[in-house]
């Protein structure tokens, strides 16, 4: 009796140990359940036989109502108060034998995961980092999309044209943590702790008889792809010069003027950006106009611009580099002006800025709208017998400095819409082809700065929404992907411009800096200006 009371007790302990290893292994299944429906899907291989795109960002949909909720929430668990100290990035593949990087394939899209955990090694259970990303090697720069899944994990999308298969630095640096970017004056806040840096080598790798995946051609931008919400490109570099260093006057130009771009990555002369071989493309690819181009296309015709004053560098290096008026050294924050290249050829260009509605003065952004004289004197430009033939606009820059909370920012921004709504709405005849500009990602000391790149990017896309929603924009051209890459340092930017005027001085430690990123957002915007 006694040996079968012992049985019976060994019974019931196998029996308990059964029942521990089927909950964790439901558990564990619940786990990866709840990964996969987040979005989170483990790298695997794809043949090459299933359809390959080209990563694009999501249309913005509720983007305003969301993120109004999301700062309404932040603080109302436990876990918003508890700041990330690490972070595990999962879905790269094993090292195999033999290999000195990660390896992946190019053409496919790479779905990535990285979990945020606080001190005590707990993971998070909110969201609100801010993570910058870095895609880098010697011919091709771009950032990896970082999507906020609310519960203390990123999904980070990953993909390389099988044209430039080879090694790449891949970084990820924590900006700010809990929100905290959104605050008016966000500078104690400012984490710049790069949390990945490691290496990639993304290979061409055949897959059966089918041969290496290819990505859809880059066709030249029409229309419709001027209609994306957000944009999600990258910089490519051909034909560098590795000997090319600053001229007297401040100019970097490194190629033979006869140099053309390489196909599909643009069209025209790729020694105009002055940019020693690096070119911009995004779901589509862009024109570098020639002067005589550029003169074909805006002959006659009239540009009004309502921005910051990155629009006043843009207007002149307009000026100066497209439409050949060297002579030009500066342009006011606010003026209106026709240029003459003979008396058949001319273009009129008007500039509204909008930092303030006193152009001595900063930090309004939206807000100078408040100023009865300020809207009365852009209305009497739309008063004349014609009205311009487009509208470039931007707002944000100013906008960080101004607001103290996100929801006066999006009632600001109301305000703005319902002003240009009412003024363009009472237009006799066909109406301005308008253009948003979104705000650039703002470089070096300004990333941690009222203007930092994570409260811009929520800005950009609250505004984008609520014009498109109003049905004022025929288009978008995306600052903040364009100039994203280079925001890392001051090697194009002083932090807040992309396009100051070449000169052979110091700067930030070196002899001159780069122009050529606000050069090729002129002929971007030429490009939307002039396609039909």
């Amino acid at each position: 009796m006694k040996a079968k009371g012992t049985s019976g007790v060994q019974f019931s302990i196998i029996i308990s140990i059964l029942v521990t290893i089927l909950l964790m292994m439901l558990l564990l299944l619940f786990a990866t359940r709840h990964l996969l429906d987040s979005g989170f899907e483990f790298i695997e291989d794809v043949h090459a036989s299933k359809p390959s795109d080209w990563l694009q960002l999501p249309p913005i949909f509720n983007y305003t109502q969301k993120y109004l909720e999301l700062i309404a929430q932040n603080g109302s668990k436990p876990c918003h108060n508890i700041a990330t100290k690490k972070v595990q990035l999962f879905g790269f593949p094993d090292f195999k034998e033999g290999d000195t990087y990660v390896k992946i394939n190019t053409g496919e899209i790479h779905t990535l995961l990285l979990v945020a955990f606080d001190d005590l090694d707990q993971k998070r259970c909110a969201g609100g980092d801010y993570f910058e990303t870095e895609i880098s090697g010697s011919n091709w720069k771009s950032r990896a999309p970082v999507f906020d899944l609310q519960d203390g994990s990123y999904k980070i999308l990953l993909q390389m044209h099988p044209s430039f298969a080879g090694v790449y630095r891949f970084r990820v640096i924590l900006g700010f943590s809990n929100f905290h970017g959104l605050h008016r004056r966000p500078q104690q806040w400012f984490r710049n702790e790069t949390v990945v840096d490691m290496h990639i080598e993304f290979v061409n790798e055949e897959h059966d008889s089918s041969g290496v995946i290819h990505l859809p051609r880059l066709n030249q931008c029409t229309k419709e792809d001027f209609q994306l919400d957000s944009w999600l490109g990258r910089w490519v570099s051909f034909g560098h010069n590795p000997s090319c260093s600053v001229d007297k006057r401040g100019r970097f130009r490194c190629l033979d003027a006869k140099a053309r771009c390489s196909d599909p990555w643009c069209r025209g002369p790729i020694a105009a950006l002055e940019s020693n071989g690096w070119v911009y493309s995004a779901h589509c690819a862009f024109r570098i106009f020639t002067q005589d181009d550029a003169w074909r296309c805006l002959n006659k015709k009239w540009i009004f611009f309502w921005g910051d004053s990155n629009h006043v560098d843009t207007i002149r290096n307009f000026l100066n580099f497209v439409l050949g008026f060297e002579n030009i050294l500066e342009v006011s924050r606010r003026f209106d002006a026709t240029y003459y290249r003979h008396p058949s050829q001319y273009v009129r260009i008007t500039s509204m800025f909008n930092g303030h509605s006193n152009t001595s003065q900063n930090h309004e952004g939206l807000y100078s709208l408040h100023d009865d004289a300020y809207r009365e004197r852009i209305a009497e430009f739309f008063r004349e017998g014609t009205a311009p033939d487009a509208i470039i606009m931007n707002s944000g820059l100013h906008d960080g400095v101004y607001w103290k909370h996100l929801y006066q920012f999006v009632e600001g921004a109301d305000k703005a819409v319902e002003f240009w709504t009412s003024l363009l709405n009472g237009l006799q005849g066909s109406k301005p082809r308008v253009v948003y500009r979104t705000t650039i990602t703002t470089a070096g000391w300004a990333r941690a700065a009222s203007f930092n790149p994570h409260k811009m990017e929520i800005f950009n896309n609250i505004i984008v929404e609520k014009l498109k929603k109003a049905n004022l924009l025929w288009g978008v051209v995306d600052g903040f992907d364009l100039t994203y890459p280079w925001h890392f340092d001051h090697n194009c930017s002083d932090g807040v411009h992309y396009g100051k005027p070449p000169a052979a001085v110091q700067w930030y430690g070196q002899l001159g800096h780069q122009y050529f990123v606000d050069l090729m957002l002129v002929h971007i915007l030429m490009h939307a200006l002039c396609v039909s």
